[in-house]
């Protein structure tokens, strides 16, 4: 981790985890997360910062010898898969940290994974446009009012079910929480950005 930043981002972390878990409570209406769902870390490209890398290494410290002998070797065939992916196709894959439905590093994970699951904005050509985990297309997280031809949610889906709460996608995406919370709002240098396994 680079000099004077661990406590930071400690700071950082503690804040935004809040805020995200305030937004996860007042959403567990339509939230499916439990123990063993693991659908989220077994298919992604898993963004990743260098000060994030930094910190989750220190958890993978913590770890067996043996279960990081593991992950090496989850490593190693990721990358080898990758050189038979399609060019130009995104290549996605399970997190290497991923042992029997759970994370091995979790109080280390990345920021992707603590927002993971809750819905959100993204600008694209100027406009606010909605993101949903991509779970709501497998019968979990907010599938009970989701429109998916018109990428919204249905007040009518909303009424006929009657939750109590509206659905509602925040301001998460990652380059709001890094760039506006972290670099801007508390000073952090996140370094550069890739897949996680490229940092492995």
């Amino acid at each position: 981790m680079k000099d004077g930043q661990f406590d930071e981002f400690c700071d950082f972390l503690e804040v935004i985890t809040q805020k995200i878990n305030s937004f996860f409570e007042r959403q567990k209406e339509y939230i499916h997360c439990k123990p063993g769902c693991d659908l989220c870390c077994r298919q992604g490209e898993y963004p990743c910062s260098e000060l994030e890398y930094e910190f989750l290494r220190l958890g993978v410290a913590l770890l067996s010898v043996e279960t990081q002998k593991q992950i090496t070797q989850k490593v190693l065939k990721i990358k080898e898969d990758r050189k038979n992916a399609i060019p130009g196709i995104p290549f996605e894959y399970e997190c290497p940290f991923l042992f029997d439905g759970k994370c091995s590093i979790y109080k280390y994970r990345m920021v992707i994974c603590r927002t993971f699951g809750l819905p959100y904005f993204i600008e694209v050509d100027g406009e606010q446009k909605m993101k949903t985990p991509f779970c709501v297309h497998h019968n979990l997280n907010y599938s009970e009012v989701y429109d998916p031809e018109r990428n919204i949610f249905s007040k009518e889906m909303f009424e006929q079910k009657g939750f109590r709460n509206e659905p509602v996608a925040f301001n998460l995406s990652l380059s709001f929480i890094l760039n506006r919370l972290g670099k801007e709002g508390m000073g952090l240098d996140f370094g550069e950005e890739k897949s996680l396994i490229d940092w492995l």
